[in-house]
């Protein structure tokens, strides 16, 4: 499955998820057009382990949140996370300040709130905050020094499910029954 380093978390452990956009959505490709415009590839399956993780939190853990964060300031971003009903914030430049900002309004009785936060990333820019991270995911593909920081590196790469093994690894799906699953994939 990937490198782990450190035993994943258990969920009711988790109060954050936060996922950077480029490497981790996509597969860090871009195509361009002659008139400018971006296009990017990503992976439907990581948007039905998107739905998998809103059921989970509606059902049993209202207090969890997850999100984009993403240095890019590009349409395409936030288009994708509208299909997939995914808060964004886009043009962070430093994305360890907004983060810090972020749990210390959220948490501000909580010395140490980042021991909640998994973060998902690929490259250097998300290097402060995997460091300070309770925990977090890189996909194979990602920089060599994500790789060695990183709790755990996955067999996928960007943009080819690795968004959508994450989540299954955090629900334990594998160890559901199916109907617990049922109750995971469809609406009641």
């Amino acid at each position: 499955m990937g490198d782990v380093k450190k035993d994943w978390p258990e969920v009711r452990d988790i109060h954050t998820i936060i996922f950077d956009f480029d490497g981790v959505f996509t597969d860090n490709k871009v195509y361009v057009s002659q008139d400018g415009q971006e296009h990017v590839r990503c992976d439907r399956a990581d948007g039905l382990a998107l739905d998998f993780l809103r059921r989970y939190r509606d059902h049993k853990q209202p207090a969890l949140d997850f999100f984009i964060v993403s240095t890019e300031r590009n349409p395409v971003v936030e288009a994708r996370a509208r299909k997939l009903h995914l808060a964004c914030k886009h043009g962070v430049g430093n994305k360890l300040a907004f983060i810090t900002e972020y749990l210390k309004a959220r948490f501000p009785d909580n010395p140490d709130p980042f021991v909640g936060l998994v973060y998902l990333g690929n490259d250097l820019n998300d290097l402060p905050v995997i460091t300070r991270a309770g925990f977090s995911v890189a996909p194979h593909d990602a920089h060599t020094r994500v790789k060695q920081a990183v709790s755990v590196v996955l067999g996928q790469s960007g943009g080819n499910g690795f968004v959508r093994a994450v989540i299954e690894k955090l629900l334990s799906i594998d160890q559901m029954t199916e109907e617990e699953l049922h109750e995971l994939v469809f609406d009641r």
